[in-house]
């Protein structure tokens, strides 16, 4: 049986017509092994508000919270939208020190009819899962998007899918109304702060509201329904934004053009108490002339920073962008990525040459891609032309991604069943093994060579992880050799260090074998955004760096809503010893319900700022099929205006 090289059409999903982000068309992903649900439901969201603008919450992990989403359903079925303990919740990004929380709540959508529908949380109450982020502190915090919903029967019963939410949840306009603030409310009091304007005619005013909790601490407070008032001009407060969607702490109004002499402060400040609901009313007079400062100190402020530049005045970043299968399986497709590439200002390609069993290079390992590429070699080409372009090329190995297919393939061939089995018994759908020393010895000596063959600039892995727990005889017998007890009842840790002792060996192996045939190449390697995720299946790519074994750990850091990017690559940075192999993973594409398609590109400018802002000295894009006409216009023109060389170099 000879190993089939399938050109892959599904790498990165196909770039879809845009859709109403709000709508939702409930289809499964066939969680944990379920048949995938199809059995129908649309809606499309409308709403979401919160009732209070401060949240009692003390610290011991659970809170009331006023939360109502308003949704129609266009098209019903008997299932519901709910949620559980697992990876179902909300993001709760914490303004004071960028962390991420996972907020639970038990509400249920209903799709048994149509029409207009309001879902809250069961009794107002929500939790913090400690499992994926830390408890929040005190202060003023935000719903920054949601992961997916649960799909359960409408009469009951277990749960039967998953389905994703729609990218609506991470838009702008729905996060800002649902920014509020943490406080110890056992008592408080509420109070304006501050007054500030230039008090200029049409000039601004903006307010500080502020709540001083049980325990002393003063925090914003903002989206209070507050206006002010003078004869029959009248202007509601509103909250102000940085460019990242972050409330400054102030709130803020346009002056009339005929300034008055006093201006009234009227409204109320909703509160949601051990005791339940509360309205605290804010009344009072701005006299003219009070809390005056200069234009400049009702700035927002935003932050700056300047890239590095070499000896030469060259800029100094690593803009590299992730490549599919099919992006390189003609000369004519290569020559165009390539020139796109360099229009964009990339100064590497990541072509993915090894994925299920589908290798767009030449090795004696895998003896069927020499007649498949005799006449033409698509990692060989595109190097050639890359490098004319002035572009590197860093070969893309999905490590343990492999199919059944090439399974079977690497039985017959070399000896060894690499699959891996399930605690039911039966195979996995795509992983081979990373546990057995013959495929480790297999993957690592394909990446050696492909460094050694061709003329490459580095080695890049991806899929560096276990995909699954393997349940077979033979990592049953190695784990109670090892741990002492049954595979079975091993414990969160025991799994982790299991699983990193196979991962971490190839990548050990392969940068002593690339390094040894191709010095100055570099070795780097796509990881889970979530740290705590990669460990559990293996990944550990601190200590990757710390050894030495990889120049640059990249996060797959995907996450639609800025201030989440941000929060995951701080944990990234306090993480490394050496901030400079750190480069940022953010993608190109977005998931509008079922459809994906490229991503607007004022938000991948926003991200690309962000990386920026936080000193991280590069980003890479997935991936080349979702690169608009319209993304790389921005990238051209504004983003990578001027030229760079890899920060690395």
């Amino acid at each position: 049986m000879l190993l089939r090289v399938v050109v892959l059409l599904a790498l990165v999903p196909v770039v879809a017509t845009a859709q109403d982000p709000a709508v939702l068309d409930v289809v499964g992903r066939g969680a944990e092994g379920r048949v995938a649900y199809d059995g129908g439901g649309r809606l499309r969201f409308e709403d979401a508000t919160l009732g209070a603008q401060v949240v009692h919450y003390d610290g011991d992990g659970e809170l009331l919270l006023p939360l109502a989403i308003a949704y129609e359903v266009l098209e019903p079925a008997p299932i519901v939208l709910t949620s559980s303990m697992g990876t179902e919740y909300w993001y709760l990004y914490h303004f004071d020190d960028a962390t991420l929380s996972a907020l639970y709540t038990r509400e249920s959508l209903d799709l048994s009819d149509p029409g207009m529908h309001i879902a809250m949380p069961q009794d107002l109450r929500a939790w913090f899962g400690v499992n994926y982020g830390p408890l929040p502190a005190r202060g003023l915090v935000g719903i920054r998007g949601r992961s997916y919903f649960l799909i359960s029967p409408a009469e009951g019963g277990p749960w039967i899918d998953i389905t994703d939410a729609p990218s609506w949840f991470d838009r702008g306009e729905v996060g800002r109304p649902l920014t509020f603030t943490l406080a110890d409310l056992s008592s408080y009091t509420v109070q304006v702060a501050e007054v500030q304007s230039t008090w200029e005619a049409g000039g601004p005013l903006r307010m500080e509201v502020t709540v001083t909790d049980a325990q002393g601490d003063s925090f914003p407070v903002v989206n209070a329904p507050l206006q002010l008032s003078a004869g029959e001009w009248e202007l509601p407060l509103k909250t102000e934004w940085s460019p990242l969607n972050e409330p400054t702490g102030w709130m803020q109004a346009t002056l009339p053009d005929e300034l008055p002499d006093e201006i009234k402060l009227s409204g109320a400040v909703m509160l949601m108490t051990l005791r339940g609901p509360e309205q605290c009313r804010m009344t009072g007079t701005i006299a003219r002339g009070e809390g005056l400062v200069g234009s400049a100190e009702m700035q927002v402020a935003r932050r700056g920073y300047e890239l590095p530049r070499n000896a030469d005045g060259a800029i100094r970043e690593t803009r590299w962008i992730w490549a599919a299968p099919t992006d390189m399986d003609s000369a004519e497709k290569i020559d165009r990525m390539v020139e796109r590439c360099r229009e964009a200002g990339f100064n590497a390609i990541v072509p993915d040459i090894f994925l299920r069993n589908t290798f767009m290079a030449k090795s004696p390992l895998i003896p069927a891609t020499a007649g498949t590429w005799a006449e033409f070699d698509p990692l060989g080409y595109l190097i050639e032309r890359a490098h004319a372009a002035g572009i590197e090329v860093h070969p893309w190995f999905c490590v343990t991604y492999r199919d059944q297919a090439f399974r079977a393939w690497f039985e017959q061939t070399y000896g060894r069943n690499v699959d891996v089995i399930g605690a039911d018994g039966t195979p996995a759908g795509e992983p081979a093994d990373a546990h057995r020393e013959e495929y480790r010895d297999f993957v690592v000596e394909l990446m050696v060579g492909v460094a050694r063959d061709y003329d490459v600039d580095g080695i890049h892995h991806d899929y560096i992880r276990v995909m699954e727990d393997c349940y077979c005889a033979d990592c049953r017998a190695e784990f109670q050799a090892q741990f002492g007890v049954p595979l079975t009842e091993a414990t969160p840790e025991q799994w982790t260090a299991w699983h990193r002792q196979p991962i971490g060996e190839i990548v050990r192996r392969t940068a002593e074998g690339v390094r040894e045939v191709k010095p100055g190449a570099i070795l780097s390697a796509a990881v889970f955004a979530s740290l705590p995720g990669g460990a559990r299946q293996g990944q550990d790519p601190a200590e990757w760096a710390r050894r030495g074994w990889v120049d640059l750990v990249i996060p797959m850091d995907y996450a639609m809503q800025s201030l989440r990017v941000r929060a995951n690559e701080r944990q990234f940075l306090d993480a490394l010893d050496d901030d400079d192999t750190l480069v940022t993973g953010l993608s190109l594409y977005q998931r509008t319900g079922t459809e994906v398609n490229s991503r607007p590109p004022e938000l991948l400018r926003e991200q690309i700022e962000v990386v920026r802002s936080l000193g991280i000295h590069g980003y890479c894009l997935f991936a080349y099929p979702h690169l608009s006409d319209e993304q790389l216009a921005v990238l051209r023109d504004e983003v990578n205006a001027e030229p760079a060389v890899p920060f690395y170099r």
